[in-house]
C-alpha cells in the first residue's frame, strides 16, 4: 500500500537544519578533544589561580592597582583583557577567581561525597531503623536551601570562603546519599556480600571493602557534578555578598563589581560570565565522558 501526499517532504521527521544541529551537538558531546581540552584549561587555570594567591611574590599580579589606567578595554597595551575599576589586570583577576571558584568546588565536592557515602551506606545496609533515620535527615536537609544556610553561617562566622563551602556542602550531600542508598540496596543482595555476612565479617568492613569500591564509578561522576554546581552556587552567593570578600577574587565577586560599571565597561561582566559558562560546560562534558567510560552498559543503552 502506497502513501501519497502533495508535499514530498511531509513525511520528513525533522528539517535538514535541525538534523545538522543535532548531529553537531552529538559530535561535540562525544568528542574526546572537547573535554580533554576543557579539562586541561580548567586544571592549568585553577592551579595558576591558586598559586598566585599562595605564593606571596605573585600576589601583585592580581592585586596591583593603577588608578590612572582604569576601565581599559581588552587588548590594551600591557593588559590583554583590560583592567577593572581599580586598574587591576582583568586577566589575572579572572585566573585568581577561577582558582578560588574551583577550590570551593573541590572542597564542597569532597565534603558532600564523604557525607553522602557514609549516610547512604548507613541507611541502606544497617537496618530499617537506620534507613528511617537517614530518610528523615535527608528530608530535613533538603528543606534548607543553600542561601538560608549561607545567611546563618555569614551571621555566625562572617561572609568568607568557609561560609560558601559549608553552605553548599551541607545541602549537596543529601542527593548523593539517596543515590548511594539505592545502590547499596542492590549491592547488599549480591553473592559476595551474602558470603561475607555468612563468614561473620563486620558490617563496617563489608561497607569499606565492597560498597565503597563498587560505588567508585558513580562517586567519580558525582565529584565532577558537585564541582560544576558549586561553581555556580559560589557565584550566586558571592553575588549576594554572602561569599568571598575582596580583595580575594572569585568569579561571582568579579560579576558583582562589574554590575555597577556595566554601562561603561561591559567586559567586566561579560568576561567572568563567559568563563563561568565555559567552565561549567567543560565540567559537564567531562562528567558525561566519565559516565560513559565507567558505565559501558549504560552507554550502549543510551545510544
Amino acid at each position: 500500500m502506497s502513501l501519497t501526499t502533495a508535499d514530498p517532504f511531509a513525511l520528513e521527521p525533522e528539517p535538514g537544519r535541525a538534523l545538522a544541529w543535532r548531529a553537531g551537538a552529538r559530535l561535540v558531546h562525544r568528542s574526546n578533544i572537547f573535554w580533554v581540552f576543557g579539562s586541561l584549561v580548567l586544571l592549568v587555570g585553577g592551579v595558576a589561580g591558586v598559586l598566585i594567591q599562595v605564593v606571596p611574590s605573585w600576589r601583585h599580579l592580581y592585586l596591583d592597582q593603577n588608578l590612572i589606567s582604569t576601565f581599559q578595554a581588552p587588548f590594551s597595551s600591557g593588559h590583554i583583557l583590560g583592567t577593572d575599576n581599580l586598574g587591576r589586570d582583568m586577566f589575572w583577576q579572572l585566573v585568581g577567581g577561577l582558582g578560588i571558584s574551583l577550590s570551593i568546588g573541590v572542597g564542597v565536592s569532597l565534603i558532600s561525597v564523604v557525607l553522602g557515602l557514609l549516610i547512604g551506606i548507613f541507611g541502606g545496609f544497617f537496618g530499617q531503623v537506620a534507613d528511617a533515620v537517614t530518610n528523615v535527615v535527608v528530608d530535613v536537609t533538603w528543606a534548607f536551601p543553600a542561601i538560608l544556610l549561607a545567611v546563618v553561617f555569614a551571621g555566625w562566622i562572617g561572609p568568607s570562603l568557609t561560609t560558601v563551602i559549608l553552605a553548599l556542602a551541607l545541602t549537596n550531600w543529601a542527593g548523593f546519599a539517596r543515590i548511594v542508598r539505592g545502590e547499596v540496596l542492590s549491592l547488599r543482595e549480591r553473592d559476595f556480600v551474602s558470603a561475607a555476612r555468612v563468614l561473620g565479617v563486620p558490617k563496617v568492613i563489608i561497607s569499606a571493602r565492597h560498597f565503597v569500591v563498587n560505588l567508585l564509578p558513580v562517586t567519580m561522576v558525582m565529584v565532577v557534578y558537585f564541582i560544576a554546581t558549586s561553581i555556580i552556587g559560589e557565584a550566586g552567593l558571592s553575588f549576594l555578598g554572602l561569599g568571598v570578600q575582596a580583595p580575594t577574587p572569585s568569579l561571582g565577586l568579579i560579576l558583582t563589581v562589574g554590575r555597577d560599571y556595566l554601562a561603561i565597561s561591559p567586559w567586566m561582566v561579560v568576561l567572568p560570565g563567559v568563563l563561568l559558562a565555559l567552565g561549567v560546560l567543560f565540567l559537564n562534558a567531562l562528567g558525561d565522558h566519565l559516565r560513559d567510560l565507567l558505565d559501558p552498559f549504560g552507554r550502549i543503552q543510551r545510544r
